[in-house]
């Protein structure tokens, strides 16, 4: 459940990532009115997409990132 939830959810946050950089650095050519939208849409799923990203690898961030120093001998 966990791997397949991740094979669908990676490859969208990448997209997600290049719609963003797409309309970011079109924004000047874009109408405001598809713009604003379409631009922070994208942004609140991908916001929303790395915080399932994080909650489904929490365990791997947890014993890489929040490892207990090793006491010393």
């Amino acid at each position: 459940m966990k791997s397949t939830a991740l094979r669908i959810l990676n490859p969208l946050i990448g997209l997600l990532v290049l719609f963003q950089l797409c309309t970011g650095l079109l924004g000047d050519e874009l109408p405001d009115w598809l713009f604003s939208p379409v631009h922070e849409g994208a942004g609140i799923l991908l916001f929303i997409g790395v915080l399932l990203h994080l909650t489904l690898n929490f365990g791997w961030v947890k014993g890489n990132y929040f490892k207990r120093p090793k006491a010393k001998a």
